[in-house]
């Protein structure tokens, strides 16, 4: 190509370019001298002559033409770019990865299969672990009606305990004395000494890591058939949860909830002594239907004064306070139209607080164990199942939120408490209910269908005014314990 074509040629080009509707082709180039201006004295430019000496019919065909050329210099810069970064794909390294754009959140990654667990009706005693109960022992009062619950849950009798651990906390050679001849009629109880009483000695020589514990208070005075069970399959279906704690009557957490979900039937005590003569169906040794009892009928006001202010050290009430039993031994009776006349009972003070009305009043207490016999005698446990469950599964979980929880019946690895003791202060239900379970993030769960009836907390002393023991003891006779090893009847009965 020769010099004068190389002028026609950019003249052209520039001349295409500068070509618009909004007739740019009057603009004129200016500035100062240099080789691309034509010498003049206002700097114009040759191709701006060039381009105003052009046809006006050819002008519309150029900005078409230049348009063409935009466009696919665009396109070509855009596949360049891209293939570009092909490039540096293919040629990063598998530990120098792109960087990735964090304006832009990533897709959530895939989660893990859930563990491998049969759903609860299919739901076998698992071979590859054993499971202990492990009892706080110390009342034998109490621990005489959770005898045969514990043999009926004994693998020996097709449930799920392989052994039972009786941890001996208490001093009273008494109570020892008891214990030891309790551990000889049954091959698969042991008996458990410990260095020095207290929780975090229990914890730390009680449990070895590879096995899962069944902890029970020795004051558990019903807990239903599927029970253990069911805080087995849970543990296992909840493996992040650091521990599974039985539906407890008597538990200010769930009482509250009990009592909103129709758990809790209308009752009151009776304040006179019934007559010797009565049915023994409805007083006695052999009395624990709620069917058989007479309906509330006193000539005074139809309520009962709730303890507010009761230290929480152990004391009893005073007799002639107005919170007091009645009289020892005393019943508590169904009101006529309960629906109507429950918010005129003890357990309409219920709240959902770890330290309220529900963890000092022995009214309360009354009230939930009374309504569990009824509900026990009408095959309705159900009132107490709720929470999240799968479709097909009896399965029925709360999540305490890392709230304070009571721990009278829980299931547990070893594993999980050894790695966490001692612990730091002497209340091991704070730390194995709210402390541990918060610093690791995992949740303490209650499954709803594992119903179990915790009898009193050191505040309720009153409940043994009550006949509820004697009641307790006469279904468990009657419909637990095995033969050969009923509870006997205390002397003064």
């Amino acid at each position: 190509m020769y010099p004068d074509d190389l002028s026609r040629s950019s003249t052209e080009s520039q001349r295409l370019l500068r070509s618009s509707s909004f007739e740019i082709d009057d603009l004129e180039v200016a500035g100062p001298r240099n080789k691309y201006t034509n010498g003049s004295a206002n700097g114009q430019s040759r191709w701006n002559k060039s381009f105003k000496q052009s046809p006006p019919w050819r002008r519309p065909r150029c900005i078409w033409i230049a348009l063409a050329v935009a466009v696919v210099l665009i396109l070509g810069s855009l596949m360049i770019i891209q293939k570009s970064n092909i490039v540096e794909q293919i040629r990063a390294s598998p530990e120098e990865s792109p960087k990735e754009d964090h304006s832009i959140p990533p897709p959530p990654m895939p989660q893990p299969p859930p563990p491998t667990v049969p759903e609860m009706d299919q739901f076998q005693k698992p071979a590859e672990f054993k499971v202990i109960g492990l009892i706080f022992y110390g009342r034998p009062v109490t621990v005489g009606i959770l005898d045969c619950y514990l043999r009926k849950n004994l693998v020996t009798n097709g449930g799920f305990l392989d052994e039972v651990h009786y941890v001996v906390n208490t001093d009273r050679k008494q109570d020892i004395k008891y214990l030891d001849k309790l551990i000889k009629t049954e091959k698969l109880f042991k008996k458990v000494t410990l260095p020095e009483l207290g929780y975090n000695s229990i914890w730390k020589h009680s449990v070895e890591p590879e096995h899962m514990y069944i902890k029970i208070d020795d004051d558990m005075v019903f807990f239903d058939d599927n029970a253990i069970a069911n805080l087995v399959y849970s543990k296992l279906h909840h493996p992040d949860s650091f521990n599974v704690i039985a539906n407890l009557v008597n538990s200010p957490e769930t009482g509250w909830l009990h009592y909103h979900f129709g758990a809790i039937h209308s009752y009151l005590p009776e304040t006179v002594a019934p007559p010797k003569d009565t049915d023994a169906a409805a007083l006695g040794p052999k009395a624990w239907r709620a069917s058989a009892l007479p309906i509330w009928n006193e000539s005074g006001e139809m309520s009962f004064p709730v303890t507010m202010d009761k230290s929480d050290d152990g004391s009893v009430l005073e007799k002639d306070r107005p919170e007091a039993p009645p009289f020892k031994g005393h019943r508590w009776l169904p009101l006529p139209e309960p629906e109507k006349n429950i918010y005129k009972t003890p357990m309409s003070k219920t709240e959902y607080n770890p330290y309220g009305p529900d963890w000092k009043s022995w009214a309360l207490a009354a009230q939930v164990h009374y309504s569990l016999l009824e509900n026990i005698e009408k095959n309705q446990l159900h009132l107490y199942h709720y929470g999240t469950s799968s479709p097909s599964s009896s399965e029925g979980i709360w999540d305490m939120a890392f709230a304070r929880m009571n721990i009278n019946f829980m299931a547990v690895w070893g594993k999980d408490v050894l790695d966490n003791v001692p612990f730091d202060g002497p209340d091991d239900e704070h730390e194995l209910s709210v402390n541990i379970p918060t610093k690791l993030n995992r949740p303490v769960l209650v499954n709803t269908h594992a119903v179990a009836a915790h009898f009193s907390f050191r505040t309720q002393h009153e409940l043994y005014d009550t006949d509820l023991l004697s009641r307790y003891r006469a279904y468990a006779n009657e419909m637990i314990c095995p033969k050969g090893h009923q509870i006997p009847i205390p002397k003064d009965k």
